[in-house]
């Protein structure tokens, strides 16, 4: 089983990062409903948040592994009461 593969399952939410965080850079991530496992190794999010604002409704690949720049907090389960509290207060 690659390294995300089972942080969440069809039908709830993740928090995917587009980068490693560092001091001084502002994160990047969507949050989103995953709606299918894809063939390439990954999850197919309905984004429903973007900490950028361009990817809001689109469909993103979030790879289940990386073999270039992967860390532990990359994927992470978001349960829906936290989802619904982040909207609620227009975003994080």
């Amino acid at each position: 089983m690659m390294k995300f593969e089972s942080v969440a399952k069809i039908g709830e939410y993740i928090k995917a990062m587009d980068f490693m965080p560092r001091e001084g850079v502002v994160d990047s991530f969507v949050i989103g409903k995953i709606l299918r496992k894809d063939s390439r190794g990954g999850f197919i999010v309905e984004c429903r948040f973007d900490s950028e604002g361009q990817r809001l409704g689109a469909e993103v690949f979030v790879p289940f592994q990386m073999s270039f720049m992967e860390w532990d907090e990359r994927v992470q389960y978001v349960s829906e009461g936290v989802f619904r509290k982040i909207i609620g207060m227009g975003g994080i």
